[in-house]
């Protein structure tokens, strides 16, 4: 065999090699790509099952029995807070009016830029009522914090306003911000102009009794923004559909 001859069957054998090795490395790439699939629909089947307790109280945001404050929360001094509209959790065809039911589903509408199949029942049934508030600042000069509610433990011999740290916990709230900047806790990923579903997930720290309290901070000098069914729970919420109604042990 001459020498081109013998160069030509190396080449030919290492362009065989090469295919073999093309081959596995698609058939490696896709028993990964399956695997990570596999895995991430155990996640999520896992994370929907974790319990989902309120770890905050009020989160309906009812009215103190002054009515103009929200009964288990703290509002920053330099922040006004008024409840704007309470939704009966009676359906359209038992009496909630039509007003509030078009503002329901404006709502609705604006979050489904985020989560195309979100349906908030504007017309239907729910569990509770729902209060909406307006939380409006004219100065900002000290301690930027904007609301919170409190831990549901509040005023036991076990707890204090804050909420602890050694659970697996989502905040959330649904928000639209009209005027002003506002980020963090359950005002996390508000858009200017829209109502959004807003969420941030606590996974456990490594402090020994370690908490916060799980207020946005206000990032201008005036604003105003609305908030519904705001407040923090135990597990892993990745829908507004799972926010509707959070079960508070007393």
């Amino acid at each position: 065999m001459s020498t081109e001859q013998q160069l030509a069957a190396v080449v030919s054998a290492a362009n065989a090699l090469t295919n073999v090795v093309t081959g596995k490395i698609g058939e490696i790439d896709k028993a990964l790509t399956d695997a990570r699939a596999k895995y991430d629909e155990q996640l999520s089947s896992l994370n929907s099952r974790l319990p989902r307790l309120a770890v905050t109280k009020n989160f309906h945001m009812e009215a103190d029995s002054t009515g103009k404050l929200i009964d288990g929360w703290y509002v920053h001094t330099e922040v006004t807070a008024t409840k704007v509209r309470t939704i009966t959790q009676q359906a359209q065809s038992a009496g909630r009016p039509d007003a509030d039911v078009e503002f329901m589903s404006q709502v609705e509408a604006d979050i489904r830029e985020q989560f195309p199949d979100f349906d908030i029942r504007a017309a239907g049934y729910w569990r509770n009522q729902v209060n909406v508030w307006q939380m409006k600042w004219s100065e900002n000069n000290s301690m930027t914090w904007l609301a919170f509610p409190t831990s549901v433990d509040t005023g036991r011999l076990s707890g204090t306003t804050p909420v602890p740290l050694n659970n697996c916990m989502t905040m959330g709230a649904f928000v639209r911000v009209n005027e002003g900047t506002i980020g963090g806790a359950w005002a996390t990923g508000n858009t200017k102009g829209k109502w959004r579903w807003c969420s941030a997930l606590c996974l456990p720290d490594n402090f020994f009794a370690n908490y916060m309290h799980i207020h946005p901070i206000r990032s201008s000098a005036t604003g105003s923004v609305e908030v519904m069914l705001a407040g923090a729970c135990t597990g892993v919420v990745t829908r507004p559909t799972d926010w509707g109604t959070m079960l508070g042990l007393g």
